[in-house]
């Protein structure tokens, strides 16, 4: 990776962005100061939340550090791929798609504890102790598994395991993308709370009356991609479920800035079985 060429690339396009957030977020703030008395604080926003009938959970005030990542997609999965044993395995546009000769069965309840087993098996997967279990983006016939970086997950199907279970609780198959030489472009920055990523997406009418704030995760996601090489920043995701539906509405809020995300939102199922699904 050119990482002079990345790094200026991503730096200039990160100002920019930042400039343009900043302007957003200080003609917010200034709205919602004309709006809100001196004595209002934090737990009044998330007060006027529940009058909503939106339903909030206990938040936290704490901040973490992040980091702005890199990494690049390359074919090194093809590369490695003749080690897999018992599957049929295929390779296209950076993504391994696999099929198992003979299905491989799995705890009934907690699924994902034997595939925690396995992950370091490489004739199983490939990298497999490079992913972790993510239970949100879980189902009871699809499991996923996000790539690891720098202490917390990348959420992004670039850097993802999925894998496909059969009524009788059985793999059958999965597919893989994995992203190489994942490293940090700068020192580590403080992110916002998981309090003040809620009252933003609030304040900025994202979430809707009558919803459930269904879970909240800080990951990364992607802020730009330079030929095969990626740049990713610290997202808070939270997935919002509308009290008349049965998807969960993905929303994206930059940790950094507090900048809304929105051309990375999407839906998921929200099945039965997903509550069963517990690390």
């Amino acid at each position: 990776m050119n990482f002079r060429r990345i790094e200026l690339i991503f730096l200039v396009t990160f100002i920019a962005i930042d400039i343009f957030l900043f302007g957003m977020f200080e003609q917010n703030t200034n709205q919602q100061a004309d709006n809100m008395s001196d004595g209002d604080s934090d737990s009044q926003v998330v007060k006027e939340m529940r009058d909503d009938q939106i339903e909030v959970s206990h938040l936290s005030e704490k901040k973490n550090f992040a980091y702005y990542l890199s990494g690049t997609q390359n074919d090194i999965l093809r590369q490695q791929m003749g080690q897999l044993a018992n599957q049929t395995p295929h390779y296209v546009s950076h993504e391994l798609e696999s099929e198992f000769k003979e299905p491989v069965t799995v705890n009934k309840t907690t699924p994902q504890k034997s595939i925690n087993q396995m992950l370091n098996d490489p004739t199983f997967v490939l990298n497999g102790g490079q992913y972790s279990y993510s239970k949100n983006l879980s189902t009871s016939r699809n499991l996923v598994y996000s790539q690891k970086a720098m202490g917390s997950s990348i959420y992004s199907s670039e850097a993802q395991i999925s894998f496909t279970l059969n009524a009788n609780h059985q793999i059958v198959s999965y597919t893989q993308s994995y992203l190489q030489d994942v490293k940090s472009l700068r020192e580590k920055s403080e992110t916002i709370s998981e309090t003040r990523a809620l009252i933003w997406l609030y304040q900025y009418n994202e979430i809707p009356n009558n919803t459930k704030i269904a879970w909240t995760k800080l990951g990364y996601t992607k802020l730009l991609s330079i030929d095969n090489d990626r740049v990713f920043i610290p997202t808070w995701i939270i997935g919002i479920k509308p009290q008349d539906s049965p998807e969960i509405q993905l929303k994206k809020i930059n940790a950094f800035t507090g900048g809304i995300i929105k051309e990375t939102t999407g839906n998921l199922k929200d099945s039965q079985d997903l509550s069963d699904l517990t690390n």
